[in-house]
């Protein structure tokens, strides 16, 4: 009880002996109130609270600037005494250390996604059956994108022999009479042009073939792969090809 009573008699004595305009004393107040509370529950005995009641009237004014150099642990007491006392009443300690107010303060809301939750190793997945699953996708994705490659190119020639013949078509008048030589030299020009188009495009084609055909052969040395593409296309567009420049 002596303990109690003095230290009563002396948080009673510092509230009288705080220095500054009504302010500044009542902040220097709440410093010191809350960090003896703190100290009370933290079972600290009333001998320590009276001591740390003195140490924080003098410390508030020393504290500008300085960085604290501690352990780990002491450092997880400090968050935690941090989070509970100052940041409740961090424009009034702003105030009072750095002589700042009517202070514009900008909120941020943050969110975090924390990582899934693993799953239980029974329904996990091996490590190499992960990896080679990783593979088959990856390489199913090269195919898909050769495949629409495949089919482009063929769309490509069909759009290109179009216009050619557009243009070639285009060029004659109603009015005009071709004899039989003027238009075979025409439709020559023609075939030749077509055949130039088809050569290019089927050159790009083979290239994209073979490629496929690689991917298909990777994805077959995988568990459970098949080839998932069809190139039937190709041998189609050869066919039409001949058919066209006989």
């Amino acid at each position: 009880m002596d303990a109690l009573k003095s230290s009563i008699q002396e948080a009673a004595r510092l509230k009288r002996e705080f220095e500054g305009d009504d302010q500044r004393q009542y902040l220097h107040q709440e410093f010191v109130y809350e960090n003896v509370m703190y100290s009370v529950k933290r079972g600290l005995p009333w001998a320590a609270v009276v001591q740390i009641a003195n140490l924080c009237k003098e410390l508030l004014p020393e504290l500008r600037g300085d960085v604290i150099h501690d352990t780990a642990s002491h450092h997880t007491t400090m968050y935690d005494f941090m989070v509970h006392t100052y940041i409740h009443h961090q424009c009034l300690y702003q105030a009072f250390l750095k002589e700042e107010v009517n202070l514009t303060c900008m909120h941020s809301h943050l969110e975090i996604h924390i990582p899934p939750h693993p799953l239980p190793l029974c329904e996990g997945t091996d490590l190499r059956v992960w990896e080679k699953q990783q593979a088959l996708k990856e390489l199913t994705a090269i195919d898909t994108a050769k495949t629409e490659e495949i089919h482009r190119l063929k769309e490509q020639a069909e759009t290109q022999i179009m216009e050619k013949l557009q243009v070639s078509l285009g060029d004659l008048s109603l009015d005009d009479r071709l004899d039989k030589q003027a238009l075979e030299s025409m439709v020559r020009c023609f075939l030749q042009s077509e055949a130039e188009v088809v050569k290019e495009i089927l050159i790009k084609k083979i290239r994209a073939v073979q490629e496929l055909l690689e991917i298909q052969l990777s994805q077959t040395a995988l568990p459970g792969a098949g080839p998932s593409s069809d190139v039937s296309g190709f041998s189609q567009k050869g066919s039409t090809s001949g058919s066209t420049k006989t």
